[in-house]
């Protein structure tokens, strides 16, 4: 396991300034999805102990935790993406030719590409479609359209992360990113 929770980049004077960027911004959106978790965590611990102690739990804890959850998911993507610390099974290629394993990672680095523009491009119709007609959640009636408004800009910038990591494979020097 090399999955790393340090915020060291490792990134190369190869890369250029738009891969720091984006490095950066990915981080950005990482540390504000942690932040979300830990709100999460602090909001259901005290649902549980006021339900537990009190009678009185939070209303609406379990619909938060769905919303935040999701959001903050979303926004963990890119970074992973980024640096390439999806869970991987790599039993079938650890014998091929570097070659064949990195025309492999191009091949699930576009297939992650399409599916986060494609998931963009639902999400975004589907805010759109929230707002029109005011869907709200069921118990606070939070609109909908505001949890999917903060997701497709991950998913957005998911879709540039495999597009870095795609060009990284194909131009820099080992094809290593």
């Amino acid at each position: 396991m090399n999955e790393s929770l340090s915020f060291e980049s490792g990134l190369t004077p190869e890369h250029g300034v738009f891969r720091r960027a984006l490095h950066y911004v990915t981080q950005g959106f990482a540390l504000a999805g942690g932040l979300v978790l830990l709100l999460l965590i602090n909001m259901s611990l005290i649902s549980i102990i006021g339900r537990k102690l009190f009678s009185t739990p939070i209303r609406g804890d379990i619909e938060l935790m769905e919303i935040g959850a999701s959001i903050a998911i979303a926004a963990f993507l890119p970074l992973c993406e980024l640096r390439g610390t999806h869970i991987k099974v790599d039993a079938f290629t650890m014998k091929m030719p570097d070659t064949v394993v990195r025309a492999l990672d191009i091949f699930a680095h576009l297939l992650c590409l399409l599916a986060a523009l494609i998931l963009a491009w639902r999400t975004g119709l589907q805010m759109l479609d929230n707002m029109e007609y005011g869907d709200v959640s069921t118990l606070l009636s939070i609109p909908l359209w505001i949890p999917l408004m903060l997701i497709v800009p991950s998913l957005i910038l998911l879709a540039v992360c495999s597009a870095a990591r795609i060009h990284d494979l194909i131009c820099l020097p080992g094809g290593r990113a």
